[in-house]
């Protein structure tokens, strides 16, 4: 995801409305009115949310007939998305990830996870409806216990990787520079070496950005 489209979507889901509405919607598709009841909000703040959040490109809409009324919109989610952020003294890493709905159909991963595609594909042949809920509830809960093992070892990692970036920055701090200092740090985030690409983040000259490299690999890398 790119940096610009990671930013729009942050501002949009940092309001707890919108969240609330995101989530109703994760569920089904819903008319403003039915938003309005459920959150216990006017209307027009309903309506005002979901214009930013369709700006965004976040929900789409589309007009029904109504059989009592004039035409009235109905909005669903437009976007598949997944964000992360991790915050430390010595930690800053934040990542949006768009996926597409029939993705999972497509995946080869672990076994546990090969399992689970497997039994999602066997719900959607089957006919009889308790059986398929039965095999999804089982699905979900598999799922839920991977994500649950995933979150427990990705945690386990940052706490190794603050303590390395920790180690990183008494070294660091021995560097007179700041901008060499920007540049190492850079170099250690991002595992990025590249003249140009540093220079354009860290808003440095290219000469001064080629000079600083040239004297970390020389000492330090």
């Amino acid at each position: 995801m790119k940096q610009e489209d990671f930013d729009a979507l942050l501002q949009v889901i940092e309001n707890p409305v919108r969240r609330k509405i995101i989530k109703l919607l994760s569920q089904e598709p819903c008319y403003p009115l039915q938003l309005s009841k459920e959150l216990g909000l006017g209307p027009p703040l309903i309506a005002k949310h979901l214009g930013v959040m369709e700006g965004a490109g976040l929900v789409a809409s589309e007009v029904e007939k109504s059989p009592t009324g004039p035409p009235r919109k109905r909005y669903s989610l437009a976007r598949s998305v997944s964000f992360s952020m991790d915050v430390a003294p010595n930690l800053f890493m934040e990542r949006g990830v768009a996926f597409e709905e029939g993705d999972s159909g497509h995946y080869k991963g672990p076994k546990e996870t090969e399992i689970l595609t497997k039994a999602v594909r066997d719900a959607a042949r089957t006919k009889d409806d308790r059986v398929k809920l039965s095999l999804l509830s089982g699905v979900l809960r598999g799922v839920d216990k991977r994500i649950g093992e995933i979150d427990s070892e990705r945690v386990g990692l940052l706490r190794i990787r603050n303590q390395a970036m920790a180690e990183a920055a008494t070294v660091a701090c021995r560097l007179k520079r700041s901008e060499m200092r920007r540049v190492l740090f850079h170099v250690l985030d991002e595992h990025d070496m590249q003249v140009e690409s540093i220079s354009e983040s860290l808003n440095l000259r290219e000469l001064a950005v080629k000079a600083i490299l040239e004297e970390l690999e020389r000492d330090y890398l």
